[in-house]
């Protein structure tokens, strides 16, 4: 075993039926997820008082619990009244841990104030709702600020999101097309300038605390999904010429930071071939390339996708844990990702392995 790693002992996929006629799980098959996800349910409430009470996040703190609740909601309708009154407890305690730094989804006040938004929304408080999603549309300024960077965790892009966060949730119309616009553009403007800056040969390119990274969470695989998604929605014709001038082009330049592997370099400096995660690594390329088929139609991106498909198989057992960023689940993610573009079962045996070991780690 790896100290990054565990051993895949799995057995790979070999004709096993995880589908029925009406393209669910066997019966047996989702009993038994039910049961994980009632039994893991319970450890969580149970241990609730043990969150850090100062940690309103999405990323670690209790929004991220309400999200849950809001996901669980949707999955389990005949439940949904109890599960929005308890991510609503959790939302109510989060706004109050805000402190106006952060601009982003994951880690900053955007998170709390937006699924706070879906929340009331989904109880009919419309009023209240509407007051939280004008405190965020009021924070643009602060967004396209230059002291921002441009990433998920920290930066524009978690703003960026969270506008299409709220779309998704509650309706397209509670956000104004050139708000997002103007934030898209930004983005574009503040890559631009960093390539021509530093002469990269990337159309685009960002640094974050003066490092180039590449993954999902703080560098330019996770920068050009988000714009990427953005510019081939049908609300948004006017930036659909980004992806040919802007967006693949830089794509290709992240094809050459691909390891022998089959693994993607942290950052451009970095020749390093450790991490396998969401935030740095081949899971967070893997919706990248996703997307990128599936707008262009080109194979490459998906046998570029299905190859960092297999490195997050054969080293994505992480040891440092089972969560979203960094560990196991967020690697089953991504292999649920490669099984929705491709319908091949093998991504959802592994996908299926992985969630077996989130629950047994």
């Amino acid at each position: 075993m790896s100290d990054r790693f565990f051993k895949n002992n799995y057995h790979d996929y070999n004709g096993e039926q995880y589908l029925g006629s009406d393209n669910r799980l066997v019966s047996q098959l989702e009993s038994t997820i039910t049961q994980w996800i009632g039994q893991y349910l319970h450890k969580l409430e149970q241990n609730l008082n043990r969150t850090d009470p100062t940690d309103g996040t999405v990323y670690t703190g209790s929004a991220g619990i309400a999200l849950l609740y809001i996901h669980l909601a949707k999955l389990l309708p005949d439940q949904r009244s109890n599960y929005i009154s308890k991510a609503k407890i959790l939302i109510d305690s989060a706004l109050k841990q805000r402190d106006g730094r952060v601009i982003t989804f994951l880690c900053g006040d955007l998170g709390p104030l937006s699924i706070a938004a879906v929340i009331y929304y989904n109880l009919g408080d419309q009023k209240t709702s509407d007051k939280f999603i004008e405190k965020i549309l009021s924070m643009k300024k602060h967004a396209l600020s230059h002291s921002n960077p441009d990433e998920y965790l920290y930066g524009r892009a978690g703003y960026l999101y969270t506008l299409i966060f709220l779309q998704r949730e509650i309706g397209h119309h509670i956000i104004d097309n050139q708000h997002i616009t103007d934030i898209f553009e930004a983005m574009i403007k503040s890559g631009e300038k960093y390539a021509r800056q530093t002469g990269s040969t990337s159309p685009l390119m960002y640094q974050w605390h003066d490092s180039e990274y590449l993954g999902a969470a703080h560098g330019v695989s996770g920068i050009i999904y988000l714009l990427l998604k953005i510019a081939n929605h049908e609300s948004f014709p006017h930036l659909r010429s980004y992806i040919d001038s802007h967006l693949l082009p830089t794509m290709e330049f992240l094809k050459s930071k691909c390891l022998s592997s089959g693994n993607y370099m942290s950052s451009s400096d970095s020749k390093s071939d450790k991490l396998v995660q969401w935030c740095h690594g081949a899971p967070g390329f893997v919706y990248l390339f996703n997307r990128a088929y599936e707008i262009t139609g080109n194979s490459s991106y998906i046998q570029r996708a299905s190859s960092a498909g297999d490195v997050i198989w054969e080293r994505g057992l992480l040891t440092k844990g089972y969560g979203l960023c960094h560990g196991i689940a967020g690697n089953g993610y991504a292999l649920l990702d490669l099984y929705r573009v491709t319908q091949d079962p093998k991504w959802l045996h592994r996908a299926i392995k992985f969630a077996g070991i989130c629950f047994d780690y």
